[in-house]
């Protein structure tokens, strides 16, 4: 009969030198990485929309492809119509790696983590952080597939829309950015997945979670999400984000 010192000299070693700890640590990073792949390929989640949309939040996921690269992220968002918006941008394991806010027609880009951020126009925060000089109103619009009601650009705003025989919007363009619906919500004129591009840039929004007209929690919006930040020019935020990557 062998030693108990040596039955668990064997544990420790395992074939070919294997820890126990690594063994371990290994069966933990399966257990995480099928959680993390539940949470992001679960089902879509949609609760029914009302007649009329104030706000809506939810999440979804979006790969971007550029000259430069691509770019893959999760995101939360929170929007009133018709022209307040809040986009967290997340990583793997949904800590917050950027904020961005519209409002009234400005916007800011905040970095938590390196105490920084920058403020603008919100047409110009769209262009330079995603390339599509959308209006936050606008984006809010294509996600819940939506574009009437007060403050909508149906019919205004240079916008050409496609709509099919129920009325859901299929398509749209304008200056040269043009979106089309790729799935729409069991039932519902809300998008799943929207496909869209520019001048050499594409990418793909899917919704996985959207709510509508819930009240608010706290304040997204205003200066307490900036409180302990500091002004940066672009350039400088710039040079943070690549420095994230």
């Amino acid at each position: 009969m062998r030693p108990i010192s040596a039955e668990r000299e064997t544990l420790r070693a395992g074939p070919a030198g294997t820890s126990l700890r690594a063994v371990r640590v290994s069966v933990v990073a399966c257990f995480v990485l099928v959680a993390l792949q539940a949470c992001v390929s679960g089902p879509p989640v949609l609760s029914p929309p009302p007649t009329q949309i104030d706000a809506l939040d939810g999440y979804g996921s979006l790969s971007l492809r550029r000259e430069s690269g691509s770019v893959k992220t999760r995101f939360s968002f929170r929007f009133i119509l018709p022209d307040t918006g809040r986009i967290e941008a997340l990583d793997l394991f949904g800590r917050t790696l950027a904020v961005l806010i519209f409002k009234e027609g400005d916007s800011w880009l905040a970095l938590p983590s390196r105490h920084a951020y920058w403020t603008g126009p919100e047409e110009e925060l769209m262009e330079k952080f995603l390339g599509f000089g959308l209006k936050a109103g606008e984006l809010a619009r294509l996600l819940c597939g939506r574009w009437t009601g007060p403050g909508a650009p149906d019919g205004t705003g240079g916008w050409k829309l496609e709509r099919d025989v129920r009325g859901y919007v299929l398509s749209g363009e304008r200056d040269g950015f043009r979106f089309e619906v790729g799935e729409f919500f069991g039932g519902a004129s809300v998008p799943r997945s929207v496909a869209f591009s520019r001048a050499g840039r594409s990418g793909r929004v899917r919704v996985l979670k959207i709510q509508f007209n819930r009240p608010p929690r706290g304040d997204l919006f205003g200066p307490s999400a900036l409180k302990g930040l500091e002004p940066k020019t672009w350039p400088e935020i710039e040079a943070l984000l690549q420095d994230e990557d």
